[in-house]
């Protein structure tokens, strides 16, 4: 800490500035018939029955022909970049758990 002065206090003020990010969004199919749809869940609690629930949906209206599931240890770290890696891969389309 600074030193002070007679009658003088230095602050220091620890916050930053907003960063302005901005990330290109991947492009969206025009049709999920025929797509690969991979799943990752974030283990927050029945993510993986809407999932399923949503893979049922999505096989019934779009054929989807087959789907990937992996997931997170936890909500709070990303996923190991090798489940990502390999949905990347496999998949054409993927649905994230991020929320509760």
């Amino acid at each position: 800490m600074p030193p002070t002065t007679a009658g003088h206090i230095t602050v220091l003020n620890p916050t930053a500035p907003p960063r302005e990010l901005r990330t290109a969004m991947a492009l969206r199919p025009h049709d999920l018939r025929g797509k690969a749809v991979g799943f990752l869940w974030n283990s927050k609690p029945n993510g993986d029955v809407l999932f399923q629930r949503l893979e049922q949906l999505l096989r019934e209206k779009y054929e989807i022909p087959s789907t990937l599931y992996r997931r997170k240890p936890t909500a709070s770290i990303p996923a190991e970049t090798v489940a990502i890696e390999e949905m990347a891969a496999t998949v054409q389309v993927a649905i994230v758990g991020l929320g509760d």
